[in-house]
């Protein structure tokens, strides 16, 4: 195919390399996009929920995925007797644990999951940390989260079940309600950063990577594919010379 002065000669193996790689590349770029969307519409709804004034946590039951990142308040007494470990949480590069206080709420048949922060890990897994707490009726506000549906682990080893606290790998509410030996509600409450009564807070929207840097990857991805084509047309172009003349030969017309 000629285009003015240049002849467009595409080779077998430079073609089916590039119909290859370039849908790939671009549908990498659109992947990203759309987890850049999805993390975005994560962190609109948080901030669109926190601000809302806070309600009462029997008004949201049974919770929905409208509970999300609601302010909510309650009342109840811990079981500081029953308190469980939540294993590798990291806070400023450091390792240790969140801790899971079960809260059985006044006026009603039920319990929750409170997450009260952020512990240290000791100077060995062996050695746990204290997790004092109130032994009154307490009233407390938090966020509502929701564990994931699923969960997956990979070469995690339980700790035996056996003495309090215990150690745990992941927010599983039927595993949890066996250890514990009582029903929970499908939901963990952070406790707010202003009670007395918890440990290190600084809560945050659970998505990973930032949507900013999906885009960021999107973007390096749409280049790659847009520099696989320039190449592609480029190795397969070549100038049309004048009749007469050969690729080496030298222009004497101004001489």
């Amino acid at each position: 195919m000629r285009i003015a002065s240049f002849d467009f000669r595409p080779g077998l193996w430079p073609t089916l390399a590039t119909l290859i790689l370039l849908p790939f590349l671009t549908a990498l770029g659109v992947w990203q996009l759309e987890r850049a969307g999805w993390k975005q519409d994560i962190v609109d709804r948080y901030a669109a929920r926190i601000r809302q004034p806070a309600v009462e946590l029997q008004s949201l039951l049974p919770v929905t995925t409208e509970s999300q990142y609601r302010q909510v308040m309650a009342s109840g007494r811990y079981d500081i007797d029953r308190q469980l470990l939540l294993d590798n949480r990291l806070h400023q590069g450091r390792a240790g644990y969140h801790v899971l206080t079960p809260l059985h709420l006044a006026n009603r048949d039920a319990t929750v999951l409170v997450n009260r922060g952020w512990v240290p890990l000791g100077t060995s897994r062996a050695v746990l940390p204290e997790l004092p707490g109130p032994a009154d009726e307490i009233r407390l506000s938090a966020l509502v989260t929701q564990p994931p549906e699923e969960v997956f682990l990979l070469d995690t080893v339980e700790e035996p079940a056996s003495g309090w606290p215990q150690v745990v790998q992941s927010i599983d509410i039927v595993a949890l309600e066996d250890r514990l030996g009582y029903p929970l509600l499908p939901l963990v409450l952070q406790l707010d950063a202003d009670d007395a009564h918890g440990f290190v807070r600084d809560w945050k929207p659970v998505y990973g990577i930032p949507p900013a840097k999906h885009r960021a990857y999107a973007m390096q991805w749409f280049t790659l594919a847009l520099v696989l084509a320039m190449i592609y047309v480029g190795v397969n172009t070549r100038r049309i010379s004048k009749p007469g003349t050969g690729a080496g030969d030298e222009d004497l017309s101004n001489e």
